[in-house]
């Protein structure tokens, strides 16, 4: 049943991706100053373009990671069966918890980086600096997004995809 586990993760990351690609080029265009947004591509390229490389890092992380099973062993520890409410909860930290730092650091530094590379040289500051005090400030909406999404779609995705078995020990 691991393959069920494994599309459920994927069909949750492609979901919850998309969202927080739309929500990053969302927030990137509104707290853009006018010199900032005329180096940004026009916004329907730049939501879509934000959403594929969103997705594409969220399913990365899912087949890499194995959130499903961390979400299980949390959820186990308080004793918390499937399909109660409790299970949800707890089963969503590490996936909303995971993706959303992965997806938001990668994303965010490959917008980062291309907004540094249409800066004169003289007056952008370092890179690194440029993309961790965005990175930071985006980072607790990032989880909060994406464990309110988790919570929500991952009763539905399962119920559609079917549940796996039991976690692995």
């Amino acid at each position: 049943m691991r393959n069920k586990d494994k599309l459920i993760s994927i069909i949750m990351a492609v979901i919850i991706s998309a969202v927080m690609g739309l929500l990053f080029a969302f927030i990137a265009r509104k707290f853009a100053s006018p010199q900032q947004l005329q180096a940004m591509p026009p916004a329907p390229i730049m939501f879509i373009t934000s959403v594929v490389e969103s997705i594409i890092v969220g399913v990365i992380v899912a087949l890499v990671i194995p959130m499903g099973k961390m979400g299980h062993g949390l959820a186990a520890r308080f004793n918390a069966a499937p399909p109660s409410v409790k299970f949800n909860l707890l089963n969503s930290i590490p996936f909303a918890v995971i993706n959303a730092i992965i997806v938001s650091a990668i994303c965010s530094f490959i917008s980062i980086a291309q907004a540094h590379a249409h800066i004169p040289a003289g007056q952008a500051p370092p890179l690194f600096i440029m993309w961790i005090g965005q990175w930071l400030k985006l980072l607790p909406l990032s989880i909060i997004v994406s464990y309110v999404l988790a919570i929500i779609i991952a009763p539905i995705v399962v119920k559609a995809v079917g549940p796996g078995g039991p976690p692995n020990k």
